[in-house]
């Protein structure tokens, strides 16, 4: 009899934690959903991370697009989808016109100078060709004179003035670097023979090949790991509600059911925290 009160303040003690925790999760909210809604910028042109599966589509479908619903529901707001052209992804959220930039951009040094980001998929960068072509690559130096397509806006396009720059300092033809607004302009342009190679990542060849089989193939595949990431505006506390809840949809298999969805690795799905 005597233990019965102990057990009793146990019982209370242990609702009142679970009150606690319950509050502790609700606070865990990042501050740009208090209006209710979770916006986020996306350019819906790379495949399976956000696209329109069909013309007249009023909201992209993708992975990405899969997980924003995912936190959204998280977070017990409603998603809203504001569509952008790449290049103005992150500054369109600068400016505010969204809370969150998720849309196949990946982390780089530069980027997280001005913005905070939190890492969701590994992937690698590849350079690909028509799958009729007869260009092999035994390094990236056979690019050398040859015209390259990349998406305008992204890191592809420094990976390939950099190589021109190694070329002409090795005495050789730099390649031809064309530059397009969509990712799919840049698959389009390999396609029809209009460019030699474009670079893009696995992620979107594998989708290719799994709607397309045998259009495009694989020349080359940097050995680094990239990750992608959920931008936000630099705020610890947000960061770490974005964190928080990546891990939630990690830990109770949303993002791995995601994943297959799409068709994608869920090994990919561990990344390292950024």
């Amino acid at each position: 009899m005597t233990n019965r009160p102990l057990k009793l303040l146990a019982l209370a003690g242990l609702a009142a934690a679970t009150l606690c925790g319950g509050a502790m999760a609700a606070d865990s909210k990042p501050s740009f959903v208090s209006s209710g809604s979770f916006q986020v910028c996306s350019d819906p042109t790379f495949p399976p991370l956000e696209f329109f599966e069909k013309t007249g589509d009023r909201e992209p479908s993708g992975f990405d697009t899969d997980l924003i619903r995912a936190l959204a529901k998280h977070w017990g707001v409603k998603p809203r989808f504001i569509v952008t052209e790449f290049t103005g992804l992150l500054p369109g959220l600068e400016a505010k016109r969204c809370d969150a930039v998720i849309s196949g951009t990946l982390i780089t040094p530069e980027r997280t100078q001005k913005l905070h980001a939190v890492a969701y998929l590994a992937s690698a960068t590849i350079v690909f060709g028509s799958g009729k072509s007869d260009l092999k690559l035994s390094s990236l130096d056979d690019l050398s004179g040859k015209v390259v397509a990349v998406q305008s806006g992204t890191r592809y396009v420094t990976i390939m003035e950099k190589l021109n720059e190694q070329l002409k300092a090795a005495g050789k033809t730099p390649a031809t670097l064309q530059t397009y607004p969509k990712g799919s302009d840049v698959a389009q342009q390999v396609l029809v023979g209009r460019a030699a190679a474009g670079l893009s990542q696995d992620t979107e060849l594998a989708y290719r090949e799994l709607q397309t089989p045998g259009q495009f193939r694989t020349l080359y595949a940097f050995p680094e790991k990239d990750i992608f990431g959920a931008y936000m505006r630099p705020s610890p506390e947000d960061k770490q509600a974005v964190q928080d809840a990546v891990s939630a949809l990690k830990a109770d298999g949303t993002l791995k059911a995601i994943a297959e969805k799409w068709k994608l690795d869920p090994a990919n799905l561990e990344t390292a925290a950024q």
